[in-house]
């Protein structure tokens, strides 16, 4: 493979806020606050890790109203435990 086509586990911040669709400006301010995961090697330039960054976006994911349904049932119809009988 060609060492200038290796894809980087590394983005700056134009690719990182390409990929989470996040204005540049915005991205920066998450930065600041400490409520992204970044990496500055040597006071440089802001680098992300892009497994980091996928990660984040997989964990926001908002359940659809059927899923919703589906462990609402899960969770009143399953069979009660000892201790929540015995405190009922």
């Amino acid at each position: 493979m060609d060492e200038s086509k290796k894809v980087s586990p590394y983005l700056d911040i134009d690719e990182a806020a390409s990929l989470l669709h996040f204005q540049k400006s915005y991205l920066y301010r998450l930065v600041h606050e400490r409520k992204i995961p970044h990496y500055k090697p040597r006071g440089g330039r802001i680098l992300f890790d892009r497994a980091e960054l996928e990660g984040i976006v997989k964990s926001s994911r908002i359940s659809t109203d059927a899923e919703l349904a589906e462990q609402a049932d899960a969770l009143l119809n399953a069979p009660r435990t000892r201790k929540a009988r015995a405190r009922a």
